[in-house]
C-alpha cells in the first residue's frame, strides 16, 4: 500500500501536479491516538502522513483509513501542530504551527481538511509556501469541524497521528 501511494505521488510530480523537490522527507503510519473521550468518526481510524521540506516549501500529505462511512460527506478540519500526540490529551498537542506569528491562514499553516468517503477513508495534501524546521513540529489533529477560513479553527480534537518533523 506505501509503494502504492509513493507512486502515485510520483505521478503527480511528473504531471506537473506537485512540484518535484529535493530535500528532507518525513513520513509516518499509525493508528489515530484517541483525543476524544466522545464516539466520533475517527475511532478505530488509522493513517500515512508524510511531509517533503525543500526550496521554500513544505508538502504534506495526509491519508486516513477505517473512518466511520456512515459519515461519508463529513468534512473534518485537519492540521499540523507543534506538539505530540498524547491519547486523552488533546492540549499536548499544543497548538497549529505557524509560519507568521499573528498571521492566520492556509499559507501560514499547514491546512488538511478531508472528506470521509463511502468507503471510509479521508485524503488531504497541503503545499505551503514555507519550510517547517526540524523539532518545530510533531503531530497532526484531526478536527471534528471543517476549518474557518478566518480564524482557523476546527473545532474539538478528536484524533492524532505523529509526524515528527
Amino acid at each position: 500500500m506505501r509503494l502504492h501511494r509513493w507512486l502515485a505521488v510520483a505521478a503527480m510530480v511528473a504531471a506537473g501536479a506537485l512540484p518535484a523537490m529535493a530535500g528532507v522527507a518525513i513520513f509516518s503510519k499509525a493508528n489515530l491516538s484517541d483525543l476524544s473521550t466522545a464516539v466520533d468518526p475517527t475511532d478505530g481510524a488509522w493513517g500515512v502522513a508524510s511531509a517533503t521540506v525543500a526550496e521554500g516549501r513544505t508538502i504534506v500529505v495526509l491519508n486516513v483509513k477505517g473512518l466511520d462511512a456512515e459519515q461519508t460527506g463529513r468534512t473534518l478540519g485537519a492540521h499540523v501542530h507543534i506538539g505530540p500526540c498524547v491519547a486523552g490529551a488533546g492540549a499536548a498537542a499544543l497548538g497549529h504551527y505557524n509560519s507568521l506569528a499573528g498571521g492566520i491562514s492556509p499559507d501560514t499553516e499547514v491546512w488538511l481538511d478531508f472528506t470521509i468517503t463511502a468507503g471510509g477513508t479521508g485524503h488531504a495534501q497541503a503545499v505551503v509556501p514555507f519550510e517547517i524546521d526540524s523539532g518545530t513540529a510533531r503531530s497532526i489533529v484531526i478536527h471534528r469541524d471543517p476549518t474557518a477560513a478566518v480564524t482557523g479553527v476546527a473545532g474539538p480534537r478528536l484524533a492524532c497521528i505523529p509526524l515528527e518533523f
